[in-house]
């Protein structure tokens, strides 16, 4: 039986400047990853957690609240997407949310660390359990190398736990990977690419915005609210040159199974406070 009055806590810090700490039971799995250092705790607010590099990933908590918000809004108002491409997501919610949508043939995603798909089938299975769905395809692979080295397109692309910006593995890419990613987006098509936190994290925010401008002129900023992430408040641009995504075309089946989104919220979502639109640099 846990003692559960040791004294262990998880900290997380954003930028070294603010940061979020759980009480913990017991770590549940460690190990070193040819790419960074993989644990599980057992925590007493969120259940079971995921850190990589010390920073957490996903918990228990509200794994699926990061996973809907990530895929409904694009999904939701695109019933002809077929073909979806996730950049990061080793531990399958994204692609679970995906699979939602019968008219869904394939998802492929592209996640570095082998070692964070085994990991997340032993231990987050509610998300992982879908990477065995046959309309899955998994690749392992550096994401830069797999858009520079591929010729498909697809419908839509959720960038998920990687930057726009910064190689994951490779020191030098003659194409930046923003613009690969444009390039593996088909015309009409939506990308979905997390900024960050605007409170704590408005410079890198902008400049990911200033990045997606150059295909995207008018990008739609969102917020999801995810109280384990450091701030709890995250700004996602929902970027296409056709389509808008205040309007749902499309419920997923079951929809009372999700734990956050609803097409009531979709519209709602992109409503941004004016402290936000202040930060992102929205305003006029």
């Amino acid at each position: 039986m846990v003692d559960e009055s040791l004294n262990l806590w998880l900290e997380d810090l954003y930028g070294g400047q603010v940061g979020i700490r759980l009480r913990l039971r017991e770590c549940l799995y460690s190990m070193t990853s040819p790419f960074q250092r993989i644990a599980v705790y057992d925590s007493l607010a969120f259940g079971k957690v995921l850190t990589l590099g010390g920073a957490i990933a996903l918990t228990d908590f509200d794994e699926a609240l990061y996973s809907e918000c990530l895929v409904h809004p694009a999904l939701s108002v695109m019933p002809s997407a077929k073909r979806v491409l996730i950049l990061g997501g080793g531990d399958g919610g994204v692609a679970r949310e995906a699979l939602r949508y019968p008219q869904v043939e394939r998802v492929t995603v592209v996640e570095i660390d082998r070692q964070v798909v085994e990991t997340c089938r032993s231990h987050f299975p509610r998300a992982a359990s879908c990477l065995a769905d046959p309309r899955v395809e998994l690749v392992i692979d550096d994401a830069h190398r797999f858009l520079r080295d591929c010729n498909e397109q697809w419908d839509v692309i959720i960038v998920d736990a990687a930057e726009l910006s910064n190689s994951a593995s490779d020191a030098f890419h003659s194409v930046t990977f923003a613009d690969q990613v444009f390039s593996r987006l088909r015309d009409g098509g939506i990308l979905i690419a997390p900024l960050g936190c605007p409170t704590f994290d408005t410079d890198n925010c902008r400049s990911t915005l200033r990045t997606l401008t150059v295909k995207f002129p008018k990008p739609q900023i969102y917020l999801m609210t995810i109280p384990s992430f450091p701030g709890g408040q995250w700004a996602v641009a929902w970027c296409s040159t056709s389509t808008t995504p205040q309007t749902v075309a499309m419920r997923p089946p079951h929809l009372e199974q999700l734990r956050c989104w609803h097409p009531e919220l979709q519209a709602g979502m992109f409503v941004l406070p004016r402290n936000v639109q202040s930060l992102l640099g929205l305003t006029r």
